[in-house]
C-alpha cells in the first residue's frame, strides 16, 4: 500500500470520527456557552484532504476538549437524545487515546463507560444480575477483548455494593459513605484505572451504584409523598422544615415542587452528599411532623370587656374584621411555585416547533408522489416550501434510511425560512435561535453521513449531503442578514 493511500485512509478515518463527535461538541458549545463559532468544515458534507483543512477541524475539536467538564457531558446526555452508540464510542475512544490521562480524563471515561453500557445493554439488564463477563461483552466495541483478571483492589467494589444493598434510604447511603469509599478507591488506582479489566470492573460497579441510587431516591420520594398525604388527611397543610433551611410552616405544595425538581442539581458540578442532603432532611422533617400529635387549631379569644368601657356596638366592631383577615390567607403563597419557568423551557420550545412542523409536513406530503418529479412544492403557513424527492420519501416512510434526521433538517430549514421572512416583514422573529437550531441539525446530518458511508449506503449519504448543503446555504444567507 502506497504512502498516499495510507494518508488518504487516515484522513478518511479522521473525518468519520470528527463527524460523529461534532453533533455532541456543537451541542456542548451552545449549551455550556464556550463561545466558539461553528466549524464550517465539519458542517460541510465534503471530506477535504487538504492538510490545512484537516488541521482546522482538529484544532476546533481540541478547543472544545479544553473546555469540556464532566458535569456538562452529564447534563447534555441526561437532558437530550443527542448521543448515539457511535457518538458515545467516539467520545470514549477520544478520551482513552489521550497520551496524558489525568483525573479529569478519568472522570469523563468513568461516566461515559457506564453511559455507553446503559445505552447498549439489553433492556432486561436493569432488572437482572450483572456480572463481569456480561459488561465486558457489551463494552467490547470500545475496549476489545478483556481479561477476567483484575487487580486485588477491584474486589473491594463488591463489598461496597453489598453495603449498598443494605441501604433503605439516601440517608443510609450518605451515612455509610459509600460514594466516598468508591472515590477513594478510584484515586488509589492511579494509572491502573485505565487497564481494560479495571475499566470493566468500574463500569459494572458504577451501573449498579446508579441503579441502587435511584432505588433509594424513589424510596425517599415515596416516603415524603406518603407523609404529606397522611398529614393532609388529618387537616394539615404545612409543617416545620426549619431543619432543612425552609419555613417553620412550609406549604406542602411547595415541598412537592422541591421533590419533583430533584433532577435540577445535575445541571452543575456537584458533590453527591451536598446535593441530596436536602432531600434526606426533608424526609426526616416530614416524618417527624407526621409522628407528632395533630396540632389543635387556634381558638380566637374575645377580649374581656366591662360594661363601662365597651358597648355592644363596639364589640361588633372588634369581631367583624376576623373573617376579612383570615379569608385571603390560603391563596397568598400559591403564586410562588408558579414563578417564571426555568431555562429548559426555552430549549424545548425549539424542539417543539420542529416537531409541530414535522407533523404539518407529514400531512402535506401524505398524498404526494415523487416518481415523476425531482422536487415537490407546497405552502405551509404562508411560506412556499420546496422538498427534494428523497425528503418527501423521508416523511412518507418514517422507517426509511435516515428518515428522522432528514425530517428534522427539513423542519429546521422551514423554521429558518419563516423566521427570516418574518424579520423582513418587520415582525418579531428570533432568527438567531433558528440559526442555532439549524447549526445543530447540520451537525447531526454530518454524523449520519459518516454512518451511511460506513455501511456503504452511498445513495443515503448523497441525499443527506444535498439536504445539508441546502440547510447550510440558508444559514449563510440568514447570518448575512439577507
Amino acid at each position: 500500500m502506497s504512502t498516499a493511500t495510507v494518508n488518504l485512509t487516515e484522513v478518511a478515518a479522521i473525518w468519520r470520527n470528527a463527524r460523529r463527535l461534532y453533533p455532541i461538541y456543537s451541542a456542548l458549545n451552545q449549551q455550556s456557552g464556550y463561545g466558539l463559532q461553528p466549524c464550517r468544515d465539519l458542517e460541510s458534507p465534503i471530506d477535504r484532504s487538504d492538510p490545512e483543512v484537516v488541521q482546522r477541524v482538529q484544532d476546533w475539536l481540541k478547543q472544545v476538549d479544553a473546555r469540556i467538564e464532566v458535569h456538562q457531558i452529564r447534563q447534555l446526555l441526561q437532558t437530550t437524545h443527542i448521543a448515539t452508540e457511535d457518538g458515545l464510542r467516539a467520545l470514549l475512544n477520544r478520551e482513552l487515546r489521550r497520551e496524558q490521562k489525568d483525573n479529569i480524563v478519568r472522570d469523563k471515561v468513568d461516566y461515559l463507560l457506564v453511559q455507553y453500557y446503559a445505552f447498549c445493554s439489553p433492556e432486561d439488564a436493569h432488572a437482572s444480575t450483572i456480572d463481569f463477563a456480561h459488561v465486558s461483552q457489551v463494552l467490547k466495541p470500545v475496549l476489545g477483548e478483556v481479561s477476567r483478571s483484575v487487580p486485588e483492589f477491584c474486589n473491594e467494589l463488591d463489598k461496597i455494593l453489598s453495603e449498598l444493598d443494605q441501604c433503605a434510604s439516601l440517608g443510609d447511603l450518605l451515612n455509610k459513605k459509600i460514594i466516598d469509599k468508591a472515590r477513594a478507591m478510584k484515586d488509589q488506582a492511579g494509572a491502573e484505572y485505565f487497564k481494560a479489566s479495571v475499566l470493566v470492573a468500574y463500569a459494572r460497579f458504577n451501573f449498579l451504584l446508579r441503579r441502587g441510587f435511584f432505588r433509594l431516591m424513589h424510596a425517599d420520594l415515596h416516603a415524603i409523598r406518603f407523609a404529606l398525604h397522611a398529614m393532609e388527611g388529618r387537616g394539615q397543610h404545612s409543617c416545620d422544615c426549619t431543619s432543612v433551611g425552609l419555613a417553620a410552616d412550609q406549604n406542602f405544595a411547595e415541598l412537592r415542587e422541591i421533590c419533583h425538581d430533584w433532577k435540577k442539581p445535575f445541571r452543575a458540578a456537584y458533590s453527591l452528599g451536598n446535593t441530596f442532603e436536602q432531600l434526606v432532611k426533608i424526609r426526616a422533617a416530614v416524618e417527624m411532623a407526621m409522628s407528632k400529635p395533630i396540632p389543635k387549631p387556634a381558638v380566637p379569644v374575645a377580649p374581656l370587656a366591662t360594661p363601662a368601657a365597651v358597648s355592644a356596638p363596639a364589640v361588633a366592631q372588634v369581631q367583624k374584621p376576623a373573617p376579612q383577615v383570615t379569608a385571603p390567607t390560603p391563596a397568598a403563597p400559591r403564586p410562588a411555585p408558579q414563578a417564571a419557568p426555568a431555562a429548559p423551557v426555552a430549549v424545548s420550545s425549539a424542539d417543539s416547533a420542529a416537531e409541530e412542523c414535522i407533523s404539518q409536513i407529514h400531512i402535506a406530503v401524505s398524498t404526494m408522489s415523487t416518481k415523476t418529479a425531482a422536487m415537490c412544492s407546497f405552502v405551509l403557513k404562508g411560506t412556499k416550501i420546496m422538498l427534494a424527492s428523497w425528503e418527501v420519501v423521508a416523511f412518507q416512510k418514517a422507517n426509511g434510511p435516515a428518515a428522522i434526521p432528514l425530517q428534522r433538517a427539513v423542519a429546521s430549514r422551514i423554521l429558518l425560512i419563516q423566521a427570516v421572512e418574518a424579520r423582513k416583514r418587520g415582525e418579531a422573529a428570533d432568527v438567531p435561535a433558528a440559526i442555532a437550531h439549524a447549526h445543530s441539525e447540520a451537525a447531526h446530518l454530518q454524523a449520519e453521513i459518516a454512518s451511511a458511508k460506513d455501511r456503504k449506503d452511498i445513495d443515503t449519504a448523497v441525499n443527506l449531503s444535498a439536504t445539508a448543503k441546502r440547510l447550510l446555504a440558508l444559514v449563510e444567507q440568514a447570518e448575512k442578514g439577507k
